[in-house]
């Protein structure tokens, strides 16, 4: 497997962005009308310019796609590793929180490059891709579902035993949501920032999931919240959970200690479904 910069994988250009297709890879879809492609274009090129452990590619789904995304946004944010690799690569799946829906495109790609998941992938410098859609309203796990079969679909390189979900706020709700309805298709989970812990119904889908539940330990009710679901899990026989509440840290900051964890995805990719 080659990634571009590695073996003379080409960049696609599609609307002004400058896209990178995987091997076999292709892409239709209608011209963006929901943000500026110049501004966007621009903020790549300044992230692409400071990052030196992956680089970040704007993903365009297809538009018959598209169409049965929901409130998924048009365009998605990937990190590759910069470095040349080989073999399959784990997927890691970030999602937004609530402040990413009003946001244009271009503000989210650049506060991801700065506070989430591109961030992240950038500071653990791993071997991994990391996955950042964007979404107009609350993440729907229908509609996630159908993106990773798209997903892993067309990227080869993804190795699917090996596929991660982690999210803070509305993100955390929406990682929450979804390894509820699908948690077959993960092989570690990090729900956080967010209070729904308090209800077990359907918790017990979860007993063979490693979850990590991080929250700011001034973070109002979602610390009751993050702790109590920690207390269910363990409760319903989960031998893998492990919590975090970062002392002294409020919504805001307790988001920038998740997205700059990298011991968490330590965590994740020492877990495969295959084991």
């Amino acid at each position: 497997m080659n990634f571009f910069r590695s073996n003379g994988i080409g960049a696609l250009t599609l609307f002004g962005f400058a896209m990178v297709a995987f091997a076999r890879t292709s892409y239709a879809a209608t011209p963006p009308e929901q943000h500026d492609a110049a501004a966007v274009n621009e903020a790549l090129t300044e992230i692409n310019d400071r990052f030196k452990n992956v680089d970040v590619q704007i993903i365009t789904w297809p538009e018959e796609l598209l169409k049965n995304l929901g409130n998924l946004k048009e365009l998605a944010f990937m990190a590759i590793p910069e470095r040349k690799t080989s073999g399959k690569l784990p997927l890691v799946i970030a999602l937004h929180g609530g402040g990413g829906k009003t946001m244009n495109l271009a503000m989210q790609l650049s506060r991801s490059s700065q506070v989430k998941g591109l961030a992240l992938a950038e500071l653990a410098g791993k071997d991994l891709i990391l996955l950042d859609p964007n979404s107009s309203d609350s993440w729907d796990p229908n509609t996630l579902d159908r993106m990773l079969d798209y997903v892993l679909d067309t990227y080869d390189e993804i190795d699917k035993n090996r596929v991660y979900v982690m999210g803070h706020s509305m993100g955390g709700r929406g990682t929450w949501d979804w390894i509820l309805q699908s948690a077959h298709r993960f092989a570690a989970a990090a729900p956080c920032g967010f209070g729904a812990g308090t209800n077990p119904n359907g918790i017990e889908k979860l007993i063979n999931l490693p979850i990590w539940g991080m929250v700011g330990g001034e973070d109002g009710d979602n610390v009751a919240g993050i702790q109590a679901m920690m207390d269910n899990l363990r409760t319903a026989g989960n031998p893998h959970v492990r919590h975090t509440a970062f002392p002294c840290a409020n919504h805001s900051k307790g988001n920038a200690a998740v997205f700059s964890s990298v011991e968490l995805i330590d965590w994740m990719l020492s877990f495969s479904l295959s084991e």
